[in-house]
Formats: structure tokens, sequence, C-alpha cells
């Protein structure tokens, strides 16, 4: 076995059994607690129901849309089947989403080490992510100043 002892402790991870493999896996805190496999799931699924009605699409009609049948795709939204990263990634292209819509309330840990920051850089995020873009390269130029002053000091 592999030792990687140095990488779970420079990285914070913690120690998680995994119900369906039966096999210890690491995971990183979501703030206060690791978030378990079936959480994560009920959130996507949330996310999934919640990016569909905002497109104003009943079941039926995106599962034409995906290619699956409603009663398929429903067992997605309700969190019995998971989603795949492909299925995401499709349902992004047909929502006209990013992927982040989908992810971050099911991991916010990932955009930040607290919830105010996480929320902050992910609505940092959804802004550069509606702007056209010659505006987002005047965006990014001003990013990259920030950071060459920051690494500068």
């Amino acid at each position: 076995m592999v030792d990687v002892s140095d990488y779970v402790a420079d990285h914070g991870l913690v120690p998680v059994d995994d119900p369906k493999s039966g096999r210890l896996t690491f995971r990183r805190k979501s703030f206060n607690a690791v978030a378990g496999q079936e959480q994560m799931d009920q959130a996507i699924s949330k996310a999934a129901r919640r990016q569909r009605t905002a497109a104003n699409l009943s079941r039926a009609e995106l599962a034409v849309l995906l290619g699956s049948l409603e009663q398929v795709y429903g067992r997605y939204e309700r969190a019995l089947t998971k989603f795949h990263a492909t299925q995401i990634l499709h349902m992004c292209e047909l929502l006209r989403v990013f992927p982040d819509d989908f992810l971050f309330d099911a991991a916010p840990h990932l955009w930040g080490a607290t919830p105010e920051e996480a929320n902050e850089r992910r609505r940092v995020i959804q802004l550069i992510q509606r702007l056209p873009a010659e505006q987002m390269k005047l965006v990014a130029r001003i990013l990259d100043s920030i950071l060459a002053f920051e690494s500068a000091s």
C-alpha cells in the first residue's frame, strides 16, 4: 500500500468509512463536518430540480432533451439514482447553466474556508459568468494585476 500520510496531513483530510465499498476514504471537512455522499447526492438532485424549473421545463420535457424517460429522470431528481458527471454537463448545456450551479450546495467548502468566503467567491464567479466576453477580458486583466501586486509584496 502507498503511504499517503503526508498528503493527508498537508491537506487536512479526515478518514471516513465509505458504507458502499466498506473501505476507508479520505475527505475534507465541509466547514464543521464531512458531508456524506447521500447528503451531497440530495443537494445535487435538488439543484437539478431547481435549474429545470428555472428553465420552465417539466420533467417529461427535460427527459426528452436528455434522451431519457420521465420516470428514469425523476429518479435522478429524487436522488434515487446518482447523476454522472457527463449527465450534469449535458444538463448544463441544455439549461444554459454552469456546473457549479449543480455542485455548490453539495460541497460549498470547495469554494472557501468559511461559509461567508464560499458564498462570496460563488457570488463573484456568478457575476463574472454573466459578463460579456470583452468585459470578462477586462476583469481578467484587473485580477492579473491584483495577483501580480500581491506576489510582489
